[in-house]
């Protein structure tokens, strides 16, 4: 009987049919993956033209005007804070003759003697609340502090409404003025109540030709006083035939300080002396008295130039640096008003 070949009735693997992609698909791909990269050439642009346009508004609104463009000592003066100072500094130089460029940089130096100011005080123990700023504040605007829907709280949102400044910058302004005052208060207490005076009889002239007429007459023998009852512009001295108030030395112009220093009551004519004004003076020292009482004007101006004295003295040892730009100054100019 003839044997029978046994197989495994498993199917035989068929060789795969290579198809090859037809013409017609391969442009079509082609065409897709074209507007795959103009979708996404356009998707990049469209993300690189918002990171542009967010950085701008992050630049314009938060990295500029938080800049600091000028420090002193430990205190730092951001460039948004200087632009909320420039609008009112100018108005207060209105009608001064002082263009806004001069006017900018007065302002950069009126902050950095705010900041000296206040470090003299704390380093004198002086020292300014919140509950202190919020008074000054209302004492500023007549009204009693107060809160929301009160008079103070209408009359000081209109405030800042009316200079375009910020609570937080209007109050750190409002608190160097309380430090400055507290410090003048502090120095007038520390010059009591009596000072030198000294006494003037003077000829003020416009010119060095007619002080040294003015002069030539009163060493020929003419009266001091008659002469300056017509030939002194100072209306006010020489209706009292050329005598001045009593005045402290130091409130005195300095070149007049300079030729009178050292000289005794009733000495020889002093002059002719020019003033910083372009004035000339012919004097004579009437009085000295060393232990007058000043007006409270006199106090108070004596006080305040103590304090420039003080800001003077402490420039030298407090640093100070200034990092504003022309470009800085353009956007405080924009945003100042």
């Amino acid at each position: 009987m003839a044997r029978r070949e046994r197989t495994t009735a498993l199917p035989r693997p068929r060789p795969r049919e290579t198809r090859t992609p037809s013409r017609g698909r391969t442009l079509l791909t082609a065409e897709e993956t074209l507007r795959l990269a103009i979708l996404g050439g356009a998707s990049l642009l469209l993300v690189i033209v918002l990171g542009l346009l967010g950085w701008r508004w992050y630049d314009q609104n938060f990295r500029v005007p938080e800049k600091t463009i000028l420090q002193v000592g430990d205190e730092r003066f951001t460039l948004k804070y200087y632009a909320d100072r420039l609008f009112p500094f100018v108005q207060s130089t209105t009608g001064t003759g002082i263009n806004l460029s001069l006017a900018e940089q007065q302002l950069l130096t009126q902050l950095e003697n705010e900041a000296i100011v206040n470090t003299i005080a704390r380093e004198r123990g002086i020292t300014v609340t919140p509950e202190e700023v919020t008074t000054e504040i209302a004492s500023q605007l007549g009204v009693p502090a107060g809160g929301a829907g009160t008079a103070f709280d209408t009359l000081y949102r209109q405030r800042l409404q009316s200079l375009t400044m910020s609570d937080a910058h209007y109050r750190r302004w409002v608190e160097a003025q309380l430090y400055r005052k507290k410090l003048k208060d502090a120095i007038l207490a520390d010059l009591g109540d009596t000072t030198e005076m000294v006494t003037l009889r003077t000829i003020i002239t416009t010119t060095e030709e007619e002080a040294r007429s003015v002069l030539a007459r009163i060493q020929a023998g003419e009266d001091m006083g008659t002469v300056a009852q017509t030939a002194s512009k100072d209306l006010n001295s020489r209706q009292k035939d050329g005598i001045m108030d009593p005045e402290p030395p130091a409130l005195l112009p300095p070149a007049v300080q300079a030729a009178i220093e050292g000289k005794p009551a009733g000495s020889d004519l002093l002059g002719p002396v020019q003033l910083a004004n372009g004035d000339w003076w012919v004097l004579r020292i009437e009085r000295r008295d060393p232990n007058a009482t000043p007006s409270e004007t006199q106090k108070s101006q004596l006080a305040d130039l103590r304090i420039s004295e003080l800001i003077k003295e402490n420039r030298t040892t407090i640093s100070i640096r200034r990092t504003i730009t022309g470009a800085d100054i353009r956007w405080a100019e924009e945003h100042a008003d």
